[in-house]
């Protein structure tokens, strides 16, 4: 398992430049089943709940970064969960709300750059990341960046791209 992992590895990283979104979504997929295989103990069965729950969490909230008021409240309800548990799955990430805003900026870098389908001006790409404020997007999207949203074009693609890996290594941590 540790050859197949490695190999895998090496191999992600050099598709990664040129694979497209649907690619890298299923390059995740298949990382996240190899580690889990590895990881798992034999005594565990492939459907070890507290990680498929994560798992589901993060695709969760990966598929719901529109709806401005994604937080813990809607996660725990969607997923019948006391806060607790929930906080203790974001703690290496900073926390819930610090794990959704990182999403949410990646997204919004790669809608910027060009990597991701998005609407052409800022405001659409801010409310398309579940911002309901204009001037609290872009100062939080400079804050992490360092530049301001209406002044990325394709040239920011690397970093796009690196805020992909960033999103895989921190579902990783969690097997």
């Amino acid at each position: 398992m540790n050859k197949l992992l490695s190999d895998h590895m090496r191999n992600m990283q050099d598709c990664l430049d040129t694979s497209d979104e649907a690619q890298r979504t299923m390059l995740t997929t298949a990382t996240v089943s190899i580690c889990n295989a590895m990881l798992t103990p034999a005594s565990d069965s492939a459907y070890n709940r507290p990680a498929v729950v994560a798992i589901e969490i993060r695709q969760f909230i990966a598929a719901n970064l529109d709806l401005a008021g994604l937080g813990v409240e809607i996660i725990c309800a969607r997923f019948g969960l006391s806060r607790t548990p929930v906080y203790a799955l974001f703690e290496a990430d900073g926390g819930v709300m610090t794990y959704i805003r990182n999403r949410r900026l990646a997204r919004a870098m790669r809608m910027l750059s060009g990597s991701e389908e998005g609407p052409p001006r800022v405001s659409g790409v801010a409310y398309a990341c579940g911002y309901e404020n204009l001037k609290s997007f872009s100062k939080a999207f400079h804050a992490r960046y360092g530049v301001n949203p209406r002044d990325v074009g394709t040239s920011h693609r690397v970093d796009a791209h690196r805020e992909s890996g960033a999103t895989l290594m921190s579902w990783m941590k969690d097997l």
